[in-house]
């Protein structure tokens, strides 16, 4: 299992060429860049073509590899055009990622809306994923799936990339202290593994969640994959960056 950064808190304030750096001098194997918040690392939408290379080259010259873009797009709304418009945002982040040499994207379910029908929120939910997948045949570009929002239930993640069916999709798994309510974490892992292809952590030292049986479980299953740290804000970010790698590595190699 491989250690990458998600810049959704701690590393919004840096620009790449400081991620790189952050990142390479702690450990960090990745980056996963969050995407539609006005990062400063600049992995946007808008970037033109010359940027865009830009990106790739400094990826490409660090030992910190780009682990994925995480989008803000969702595929929850009953209403037809506004998922439309989720998918094509999608496409066309599976278009940057293309460009900058990232292997995957991450969108959202994410949530059942009052009074909808959740077996109907979670086909339209697969027939997005369905599409965006199709829009990236033959990229390497993966689109995932995270466990987020009501999404975390394993049950509903699962049928969504049934529903999608195509090798494409894959599931973020979330480490969400809800799961803990239906028992061992194993109960929304073991049901989910096959279409594991990205994790997100969070505050490892939290006791609401427990993280060394979630890494003797990836252990034992061979999960060979990035596990982005996704923790809370710090008016110190390098500093917290630094003591979560050396704590993840022990916790990984004590599990």
């Amino acid at each position: 299992m491989k250690l990458s950064l998600l810049t959704f808190e701690l590393g919004k304030g840096f620009t790449l060429d400081e991620l790189l750096g952050i990142c390479a001098r702690y450990g960090y194997e990745g980056v996963e860049c969050r995407a539609q918040l006005d990062h400063e690392h600049g992995l946007e939408l808008e970037t033109t073509p010359e940027q865009r290379a830009g990106i790739k080259a400094k990826f490409e010259d660090s030992p910190v590899a780009l682990a994925g873009i995480g989008t803000s797009c969702r595929f929850e709304f009953p209403d037809p055009p506004e998922r439309q418009e989720q998918v094509d945002i999608a496409k066309r982040f599976v278009d940057l990622a293309v460009d900058i040499g990232a292997p995957r994207i991450r969108v959202f379910g994410n949530a059942f809306p009052e009074g909808s029908d959740k077996d109907k929120v979670v086909e339209n939910v697969g027939h997005c994923l369905r599409e965006i997948a199709e829009h990236a045949e033959g990229t390497g570009v993966e689109c995932n799936l995270e466990m987020h929002g009501d999404f975390y239930y394993w049950e509903y993640a699962l049928r969504a990339v049934e529903i999608a069916d195509h090798p494409g999709i894959g599931i973020v798994y979330n480490c969400d202290p809800r799961e803990t309510n239906w028992g061992p974490i194993s109960n929304h892992l073991d049901p989910i593994r096959s279409y594991l292809r990205h994790v997100h952590l969070h505050d490892l030292e939290a006791t609401d969640y427990p993280y060394p049986e979630l890494f003797r479980i990836l252990k034992n299953v061979g999960y060979a994959g990035f596990a982005s740290l996704e923790c809370s804000a710090s008016d110190d970010p390098e500093r917290v960056i630094a003591i979560y790698a050396r704590l993840f590595e022990w916790m990984y190699w004590n599990a």
